[in-house]
């Protein structure tokens, strides 16, 4: 069985239309840590092949860093001495220099621990006069330190040097750190031009500013995608996706010397519209969501693990389709349990595969994931590179290997005869368009897209303008402006989207020396973005002896679960919502189940949560899901014996909702302690999901003035 790993290398363009100033650092960043590293470790297992897609805006921004001296605000602050630093420059690092994964990566540094616990874990930070020159050094020197992933950690000691140190750095450490930046970024296209040159690696792009497809051949395609969906004004310019293929192709082959054959539409959005501008264009195959494979006309019993064909007015590609539970238990899972845990786990899904599995395709995020692992990934993918290359029946391949190797033993692809239009994301487009933002923000690049195509017509304005007017178009129509504009994703970084998207539709009026329209001079946000947490603001009093009413957890603190804060996409999640709450005696939990029967194909095992809590010591209870049950709380000692403390009455599974009751008595607690408290969803050994993601939740033991404190009309 063919193996097939796809790992996508993405980020938008940050630079400022008018001041071409890198906004964000996350080029630089993901670049000393993920890009750097997938690299290294294949050539560290030369038996592994693979495919990795580049984004063409990606590309380039990493050879504006290391060509071009281009440099971001993050590092032109860290540069930056300490004692000169203005209260803004504090500001802007305090708010930004904690923007990595804390319990991975900041936690296990004390000093980097204390400043994140001295700032606060959420806004308004303390003022920037509490922390001394020192501290503020040592913040800079540690967040970008702790972006270094295990590549450049085993080729440069200093790193270890510095880590060891673990606080006090001088002004010429900093930039010795900085300067070694660099150098790791320098590194990284030619380490993945010598692997594709000895065909290890097949590498593929993305239309060049990684824009939705069928969006920009025409929008009223999503109504075909999802019948009723709000739809902004239409926008049909198929010229546009053309360019942008064209453009990604061709700067493709400037950078690693072929053109590619492969595409990875960006967020696998495909229509059969799509087809034969991809065919015209020299691609051969592309991929996308096994769903799309489900969805297709008469394909419902498919097989997602071997190629097909497309034709469409006579042309045609393969298309591999994503195997989903495989996919997402490599992005979202395994980063939780030990390497060799999920080692075994991905190894036993995929050997357990019915026998016409031909070709597994493995599709995902090549940078994001490894920020939740421990030591970037290395151990698990050490493991798992080392089993797969010596594993009797499981081979991996590069998807042109895999069509390759049908031709040469005679076996032609299985034919689609149709295809729905959609994304990877739940079949349709309704994370790009629909919602009454991303709406408002296709009806402005609308707007200055026919704007220049009448300026183009008119003849007044010279062809360089108007293709530079274009290029800040092609940046305009890129995916992730989008993205988070909708309503499913936010991020710490929203506002920089918003003026990033605006500055490029801005600076096209600008160059045609226009008024700029009203609407792009302020943001594209009604007001604060919706939040996806809120604090509980009364006390709660479920029943757990009846069914729940509306009013039971009326009053609870609510934490939205599903992809709220994070740039990848997780197809399905068991549970979608933690509320939590309190009166004077007990702490309540309450999880709410996802819409979807997740992960169902993983589920070979009861399910058991397990709900840390640590106060002044720390307890846990577990609970075997799928039957009403009882659990004991335990005491966890310092040798890390456990003695069961109380039993809880106080569980109620209905319907897939989880409610949870603890005495504050029995976690040893007192009004005004804080408790932090992580939800784990557990599968045999297996972690499957952790609540609240990437953090503790934690809660204030209230006295009897929270409710006066917290009243409301």
């Amino acid at each position: 069985m063919n193996v097939v790993f796809y790992w996508h290398m993405h980020q938008p363009d940050y630079r400022d239309a008018f001041s071409e100033r890198l906004i964000l650092p996350w080029v630089r960043l993901h670049a000393t840590r993920a890009y750097y590293d997938m690299a290294w470790m294949l050539e560290h297992h030369p038996q592994i092949t693979c495919a990795v897609n580049f984004v063409p805006v990606l590309v380039e921004q990493l050879e504006a860093y290391v060509e071009h001296g281009a440099r971001d605000v993050a590092w032109t602050l860290s540069r930056k001495a300490a004692r000169l630093l203005t209260d803004e420059d504090r500001s802007f690092i305090l708010r930004n220099f904690f923007s990595i994964n804390a319990e991975v990566c900041i936690r296990p540094r004390p000093r980097y621990w204390h400043l994140l616990q001295k700032r606060g874990h959420t806004t308004p930070y303390r003022k920037t006069a509490d922390f001394t020159d020192g501290e503020l050094r040592d913040l800079q020197v540690l967040f970008n330190l702790a972006w270094f992933g295990f590549a450049a950690r085993r080729e440069l000691p200093f790193l270890d040097e510095l880590e060891r140190k673990g606080r006090g750095y001088t002004e010429d450490e900093k930039h010795r750190l900085l300067d070694l930046q660099i150098a790791v970024m320098r590194r990284v296209l030619p380490a993945w031009r010598r692997l594709a040159e000895r065909g290890q690696v097949e590498l593929t792009t993305t239309p060049y500013y990684h824009p939705i497809l069928p969006l920009l051949i025409d929008s009223q395609v999503a109504e075909q995608a999802r019948p009723g969906v709000t739809l902004p004004p239409r926008f049909r310019h198929p010229e546009d996706a053309a360019a942008q293929v064209e453009m990604a192709i061709t700067a493709h082959e400037r950078t690693f010397g072929h053109r590619p054959v492969g595409m990875w539409p960006a967020e696998g959005a495909i229509s059969e519209a799509v087809v034969p501008l991809l065919a015209d264009a020299g691609i051969e195959w592309i991929a996308t969501d096994e769903a799309q494979l489900r969805r297709a006309s008469g394909e419902a019993a498919s097989n997602p693990h071997r190629p097909y064909l497309l034709e469409v007015d006579g042309r045609s590609l393969a298309v591999f389709f994503r195997d989903r539970g495989l996919s997402d238990a490599l992005g979202f899972t395994y980063a939780r349990n030990p390497a060799r845990v999920s080692v075994d786990d991905l190894i036993s899904r995929l050997e357990a595969l019915p026998p016409d599995a031909e070709t597994v395709s493995i599709i995902l995020d090549g940078e994001n994931p490894w920020e939740a692992f421990d030591d970037s990934g290395h151990d698990f993918l050490t493991l798992l590179y080392t089993r797969l290359s010596s594993h009797p029946t499981l081979r991996t391949m590069t998807p042109s290997a895999a069509l390759q190797d049908a031709r040469s033993e005679g076996r032609a692809l299985d034919q689609l005869h149709s295809l729905q239009p959609g994304s990877w994301i739940g079949g349709n487009f309704d994370v790009w368009l629909g919602g009454a933002v991303e709406n408002t923000a296709w009806r402005l690049l609308g707007e200055a897209r026919d704007y220049v195509g009448r300026a183009a017509e008119g003849g007044q304005y010279a062809s360089e303008l108007i293709a530079e007017c274009k290029a800040q178009l092609y940046k305009a129509e890129g995916s992730d402006w989008f993205w988070w504009y909708g309503e499913t994703f936010t991020s710490d970084n929203d506002a920089d989207f918003d003026h990033l998207f605006r500055s490029h539709l801005r600076r096209v009026y600008g160059l045609l020396g226009v008024a700029v329209p009203a609407a792009l001079t302020r943001t594209l946000y009604p007001g604060a973005s919706v939040p996806h947490a809120k604090a509980p603001s009364a006390f709660v009093r479920p029943n757990f002896g009846a069914e729940t009413t509306y009013y039971d957890w009326l009053g609870a603190g609510i934490i939205e679960l599903a992809g709220s804060t994070v740039s990848m996409y997780r197809s399905s999640t068991f549970f979608r919502r933690l509320r939590y709450g309190f009166d004077l005696d007990h702490l309540f939990l309450r999880l709410e189940p996802g819409t979807e029967d997740a992960h169902a194909d993983a589920l070979i095992a009861p399910l058991t949560l397990r709900v840390d809590i640590t106060g002044h010591a720390h307890h846990h209870a577990e609970i075997a899901l799928g039957e009403p049950s009882t659990a004991r709380l335990c005491t966890i000692g310092a040798d890390l014996s456990r003695q069961a403390t109380e039993s809880l009455p106080m569980i109620k599974i209905r319907r897939g909702v989880v409610e949870l009751g603890i005495s504050f008595r029995a976690l040893n607690l007192a009004a005004g302690d804080s408790v932090h408290v992580s939800v784990y969803l557990l599968q045999d050994r297996v972690e499957l999901d952790r609540y609240p993601a990437g953090r503790t939740l934690t809660v204030v033991v209230p006295d009897e003035s929270f409710e006066d404190q917290n009243w409301t009309v």
